[in-house]
């Protein structure tokens, strides 16, 4: 035999059972009206077919029953409260029935897949759909529109009294939310949405670029402000104050470089270099290419060079430290592959000049 269960979009349900007699397919069709869940269709359709397969005399010895509802199966195992306990308690009192009358049948319910091709599953499912539909002329068992009294209505499932207070749950709190809430959307200011020019460059220049926009960065101005250099002097020109307006537009090491950029500017903006203040120039966004470009092209907020007197060695950027630790990462994993002694590296990197203290006399 094969079973399925219907529910249709306008909350009609129905089951079906059939099974093949000789050449020719027959079976039962039951509406089950407007109050079910497809789930509870699928189980009631179980119980009948085993009530059909206890009616059939004499008893077989085998009874074999095909479903596509995996969670109908098994709901027949149990008889816990909750959604299909009706039709689980009818199904064990047919195996029951079935037992009684041939104490050594074999009874099982299988699953099959459904939509596949599979004939009997194929003819149960187009009878569930056409008994919830309620087509007398069909042989559909259950009331119809006609003959049901209005003051009689069909039985509720537990699965569906749980679908409705869930949907008024839902209603209830699309109203609250409906009324505590605009329908005017949060726009961001254009001045604070992120520039797609910086956003779209390599994260190494853009760490470049934005301690620049702020001024906190490395410039001899500023590391001497925080006291992480002895003079605010400029370390490719030794101009007095290395500001970033002097990198930007007086220093001589980068004068090539500086050409490009105001060239690019002019034709960005119409205004030259003297009519520029820099953080005006950096918070400009049709210039953020033109300052990537000038940056990839210099070690400005790069890098520092190590003052007179100090060991070269330690000369780093930060970018510069974290890659020599990622490759001793990468040589330490290479070498244990290889089944090779691992040098250890030391505890401490040499620290750079402009982030060492200064010694107090």
């Amino acid at each position: 035999m094969f079973t399925a269960g219907s529910r249709l979009g306008n909350e009609a349900a129905g089951y079906a059972v059939a099974w093949k007699s000789g050449q020719t397919w027959e079976g039962i069709k039951t509406h089950m009206g407007f109050n079910q869940e497809a789930y509870e269709a699928e189980c009631a359709a179980l119980a009948r077919a085993l009530k059909t397969a206890a009616e059939i005399a004499p008893t077989p010895n085998h009874v074999t029953i095909f479903t596509n509802a995996q969670a109908a199966i098994w709901r027949m195992s149990t008889e816990e409260p909750g959604p299909g306990q009706k039709h689980a308690v009818e199904a064990r009192q047919h195996i029951a029935t079935l037992r009684r009358a041939a104490p050594d049948i074999t009874i099982e319910i299988r699953w099959c897949l459904a939509h596949e091709g599979v004939e009997g599953n194929e003819k149960a499912d187009k009878w569930a759909k056409l008994a919830a539909d309620e087509l007398d002329t069909q042989g559909v068992e259950g009331w119809t529109y006609s003959d049901r009294p209005e003051e009689t209505p069909l039985p509720k499932s537990l699965a569906n009294i749980r679908r409705e207070i869930s949907e008024k749950k839902w209603m209830e709190s699309r109203q609250w939310a409906g009324g505590r809430t605009s329908k005017n959307k949060y726009k961001m200011p254009k001045s604070q949405r992120p520039d797609g020019t910086l956003a779209g460059s390599t994260k190494r220049l853009a760490s470049r670029f934005y301690p620049l926009k702020t001024g906190h960065c490395l410039t001899g101005e500023y590391l001497h402000w925080t006291k992480c250099c002895s003079t605010p002097q400029c370390w490719w020109c030794r101009c007095p104050r290395q500001t970033r307006n002097h990198l930007l537009k007086r220093c001589p090491r980068w004068k090539k470089e500086q050409k490009n950029l105001w060239e690019e500017v002019w034709k960005e903006t119409g205004k030259g270099r003297e009519r520029w203040k820099v953080h005006e120039l950096f918070a400009k966004r049709t210039c953020s290419q033109a300052l990537l470009d000038f940056l990839s092209s210099t070690d400005i907020g790069k890098i520092v060079p190590a003052e007179e007197g100090d060991n070269a060695e330690s000369e780093a950027s930060e970018w510069e430290l974290w890659e020599r630790a990622e490759q001793e990462e990468e040589r330490r994993v290479e070498a244990e592959t290889l089944g090779m002694e691992v040098e250890e590296p030391p505890l401490f990197l040499p620290t750079p000049p402009f982030m060492a203290s200064e010694e107090v006399e």
